[in-house]
């Protein structure tokens, strides 16, 4: 992260795909899809900015070309493809968040949530439902002399809670389990 400061208000900025939360990557997204409309390049630097700072539009516009120019060098690394890591377990707050182990297992409650949301949700705004479905918090337990992780059960009313705090975590471990499971992995 970078630290800059403008109008007497300190802003930090990512500066590597570790840095970037999974709403930072959902908003990104969304702006790329919508690039082609921005008839200037500057404008949709300065949107990219605004969403890499967690600003409303507009919060930015007081920076000068030179002060852009210069922190915008520090974003080149989103011209790099990620490489998503695939983890089994996120620990998040002393939690961990444990990936099932077999996709092919999923409850009804789980696969009707899944469509669901696919279904309501536009495709980038389905993944942090996605992940508060089937990332959940896990605890060991001992099965045959070997411990294991097991998931606490589906619940719907957790849901909302565990999306919220996914949209604040390192995209980087997030997408890995995502394109897990869009990616065919799982027999509907």
């Amino acid at each position: 992260m970078i630290e800059f400061r403008l109008n007497d208000k300190e802003y930090k900025m990512p500066t590597c795909w570790e840095d970037i939360t999974l709403k930072m990557y959902i908003n990104l997204s969304k702006l790329e899809e919508i690039k082609s409309t921005f008839s200037i390049e500057e404008l949709y630097l300065m949107r990219v900015l605004e969403v890499l700072v967690d600003v409303n539009i507009g919060e930015l516009d007081e920076m000068s070309i030179d002060m852009m120019n210069s922190i915008s060098t520090n974003i080149k690394f989103m011209q790099e493809v990620p490489e998503w890591k695939f983890v089994e377990r996120i620990n998040i707050n002393n939690i961990d968040y444990i990936f099932p182990h077999d996709l092919n297992k999923l409850t009804m409650g789980e696969y009707i949530s899944i469509k669901t949301m696919q279904t309501d949700k536009g495709d980038i705004d389905f993944i942090p439902y996605l992940l508060a479905i089937i990332l959940r918090p896990g605890k060991k337990i001992l099965v045959e002399n070997e411990e294991r992780m097991i998931q606490e059960k589906f619940d719907v009313e957790s849901m909302e809670q565990r999306r919220e705090l996914f949209l604040s975590h390192p995209v980087i471990e997030l997408m890995g389990p995502v394109s897990f499971f869009l990616n065919g992995n799982i027999k509907s």
